[in-house]
């Protein structure tokens, strides 16, 4: 009896197995490509200090400034060198061997970064935004340069790299009690050759970097076009008392949202994407009056305590506000939002993690900030820069571990023996998911149905996939 017990404990657990890699498999099928470019953007964007000082550093940095030209002799050599261009945010400089940045949109439509040498305002050149390396790297991360629907596949990418990181830590752990399993789990047997070598060292980097990628793909999933914009943002404006509109706004009436100011330099934080921008004060209908110059605006940004590196948002028209902000790449508690009425001076409304954000903005804003490698100082981006690389090798040695394993005529999948219990148990799972995630769960849903009738019922199909009973 104590035998026949253990057989079926050993069948039931090389069955878990199977399935386990079976899902890994098809989670990477879609997953790895997307992954490997998540990867390779978000190092680009992690290490963008760097590449711009690289790329751009004869705009971005100037000889030492003792007594820095009038802002507005600095824009007026702007739009002297970009005529009919408007002016959109100005980034003063946050040490004195930097240039001010401009950000323009040019007759053309054009959005335009210019930079200006403060000590004589001596326009040094631009950078097309468009074209701009973090940029880029920002849209492919994003939405793999293919608008909603690439933002969807991102999306189902980050539920399913989930499904990858859990399924592998289970294929990695060690299933037999035998001396130093422990240890031979952390150290790839590298004296080892072909397949055994690279699959050791593909699950030691993948189970060492699983827990910070699971962190990743939670932590991103608030940026996505469904589930974030539409799910995650609305909640939090429902749950959080401090997150989104004030039950009493003092400020006149409101207009577009937070989002729609965001240039080049001026970066508005998740937690205020969505907010209304409060208008200023027109005197009476037709009467304006004077506006603020922009070194009153620097003044009331010290004032009001705005650390070095803020960016100055300009009004648009007359309603238009001031807007102050200290966004990427601070930390989240430092991320601030000011609203200044042009006239004025008078500060509208202030959003930040101390003013008016609540416990799941404040959580929100955190992880996106760890996420980006801000958070936590140098120690933050060292971890996110290392889980790039590792998710690099974990992505480009899985095929080639794969084909070394496999064999002739089949993908080389483990048979899928049928399990009605486990397909409950799958199912059941998927729902679950679904629920949190919909997207992942719709798709968990598809593959799980493809795999069970589809691939079941067509012989060929069957031989390919490893389905021989």
């Amino acid at each position: 009896m104590t035998t026949l017990n253990a057989t079926a404990t050993a069948d039931r657990a090389a069955t878990r197995w199977r399935a386990a890699w079976r899902w890994h498999f098809y989670a990477a099928i879609f997953v790895l490509p997307i992954l490997l470019t998540l990867a390779v953007t978000g190092f680009i964007i992690l290490i963008k200090p760097t590449i711009e000082r690289w790329a751009y550093g004869d705009m971005l940095y100037v000889d030492t400034v003792a007594t820095a030209a009038p802002f507005a002799t600095q824009q007026q050599a702007v739009l002297d060198s970009y005529p009919d261009a408007v002016v959109e945010t100005i980034v003063p400089p946050r040490d004195a061997g930097r240039a001010t940045q401009f950000d323009i949109s040019t007759i053309d439509g054009e959005s335009l970064s210019v930079y200006v040498n403060p000590a004589n305002a001596e326009v040094l050149g631009h950078i097309d935004n468009a074209t701009r390396i973090d940029f880029v790297a920002t849209q492919i991360h994003g939405t793999l340069w293919m608008g909603r629907w690439g933002d969807y596949l991102v999306e189902i990418a980050g539920g399913w790299t989930l499904v990858l990181a859990f399924t592998g830590t289970y294929l990695w752990f060690p299933r037999k009690r035998v001396p130093h399993a422990i240890r031979r789990a952390f150290i790839p047997r590298f004296r080892e050759k072909g397949r055994r070598r690279w699959r050791d060292m593909h699950s030691v980097v993948g189970a060492v970097g699983a827990p910070v990628l699971v962190f990743l793909a939670v932590t991103g999933l608030p940026w996505s076009g469904f589930w974030g914009e539409s799910l995650w943002s609305p909640l939090v404006e429902r749950l959080d008392s401090g997150y989104n509109f004030p039950a009493e706004d003092p400020v006149s009436d409101v207009s577009r949202d937070a989002g729609a100011l965001e240039t080049a330099g001026l970066q508005i934080s998740w937690a205020n994407e969505f907010r209304e921008v409060p208008k200023s004060t027109v005197i009476e209908e037709g009467v304006v009056g004077t506006p603020l110059t922009l070194e009153q605006v620097a003044a009331v940004a010290r004032d009001v305590k705005m650390l070095q590196g803020f960016a100055i948002g300009l009004p648009a028209d007359e309603t238009g506000v001031f807007v102050l902000s200290n966004a990427w790449p601070s930390a989240a508690q430092d991320e601030r939002t000011v609203y200044l009425d042009q006239y004025s001076g008078e500060v509208l409304e202030e959003v930040s993690w101390q003013a008016s954000w609540g416990s799941l903005a404040k959580a929100t804003s955190w992880g996106i900030n760890a996420h980006m490698g801000r958070q936590l100082d140098v120690a933050n981006g060292v971890v996110m820069g290392a889980v790039s690389l590792g998710v690099m090798f974990s992505v480009l040695s899985a095929p080639i571990m794969y084909w070394k394993r496999r064999p002739r005529g089949s993908l080389g999948l483990p048979r899928r023996p049928y399990d009605a219990g486990l397909m409950r148990g799958v199912v059941i799972i998927a729902l679950v998911l679904g629920l949190l995630f919909p997207l992942l769960g719709a798709s968990m849903i598809v593959v799980a149905v493809v795999d069970h009738l589809l691939i079941r019922r067509v012989p060929q199909l069957r031989a390919t996939f490893g389905m021989r009973s």
